[in-house]
């Protein structure tokens, strides 16, 4: 038995329905259906029954899937405790893209400083692979806290969350796109111009907004998507298109090719530090938590 089998019986306890169940796990359904009939045979017996479209747990299911339960938050919950409380061992934090972090995050190292000597250690976080493997994170002692906008985990119920900023979506475009002398674009703005948009693999549901917004007025066709915030940048840098970002994104010393325009659309972002809601027992999570904002508060007020 293995770690994805336990999680499609799981979820499939929860949804009762393999397609939700997939979805939850941002899986095909077929994944979750094959998982689930190779622990059967290994098992020796039947843990899920089809009743109309609706997925009931036989008898010895049922009993298997409570405990099955029981056994995995134990599990998660004695590795992340004993995660949370080696003081010898280093505090990860995983940090995306965004720019305004090679400001912020060097305030933060100062400032923590002076308050602990437990050693933190930078990792760069890549929102373009799994939902399951980034979440592994937590759980296999590769990250403590992952500094991301707030809809990127989908509000998992095992995760905490403490907002930093908030913000909207910025437009990047070249200097000699007649587009660059709005302060604000419009979404019909861009009606007849070639997009980019950042967007992670699963996609955010933030994201996704803007790009039914974007279909409904220009073809398919014009829209792209982009696993990185610095290549829409070099985009819009050789004017192959406008780069749409979060305003996270926007660089304080500009690429003088391109400007940063903000996009009047109705979506809103929060950007902060996710984490396992039991390391919040930890002795540094207050330390932590504290002198983020407060690097944040600080070099906010530099940028423009």
């Amino acid at each position: 038995m293995n770690s994805m089998q336990v999680k499609c019986v799981i979820a499939l306890g929860k949804t009762k329905n393999y397609t939700k169940a997939a979805e939850s796990l941002f899986v095909s359904q077929s994944t979750v259906s094959k998982n689930i009939s190779r622990l059967e045979d290994e098992l020796g017996f039947k843990i899920v029954t089809m009743q109309g479209r609706q997925v009931a747990f036989t008898k010895d299911g049922e009993y298997f899937y409570q405990q099955l339960c029981q056994i995995h938050q134990q599990f998660e919950e004695t590795i992340s405790n004993i995660y949370s409380q080696e003081k010898e061992r280093p505090i990860i934090i995983r940090h995306s893209t965004a720019i305004f972090e090679r400001y912020y995050l060097p305030r933060f190292l100062q400032l923590f400083r002076q308050k602990s000597q437990q050693e933190i250690v930078f990792s760069g976080f890549r929102p373009n692979i799994s939902f399951e493997d980034n979440l592994d994170l937590f759980y296999e002692n590769q990250a403590d806290f992952i500094l991301i906008q707030q809809d990127f985990f989908h509000h998992d119920e095992r995760l905490g969350f403490t907002p930093l900023l908030t913000g909207k979506f910025s437009v990047i475009i070249n200097r000699k796109n007649p587009l660059a002398k709005k302060k604000t674009i419009s979404l019909s703005d861009l009606a007849n111009e070639r997009v980019w948009i950042w967007n992670s693999s699963p996609a955010v549901p933030s994201v996704l907004k803007i790009e039914q917004a974007l279909k409904q007025i220009m073809p398919v066709d014009q829209i792209r998507e982009s696993d990185g915030i610095i290549s829409c940048e070099m985009y819009a840098t050789a004017d192959e298109g406008i780069g749409i970002v979060p305003s996270f994104a926007y660089d304080n010393n500009l690429n003088p090719d391109v400007v940063y325009n903000f996009l009047d659309v109705d979506v809103s972002l929060v950007y902060g530090a996710f984490y396992l809601k039991t390391t919040e027992n930890a002795s540094y999570f207050n330390d932590v938590i504290d002198n983020l904002k407060e690097a944040v508060a600080l070099e906010r007020k530099k940028w423009h």
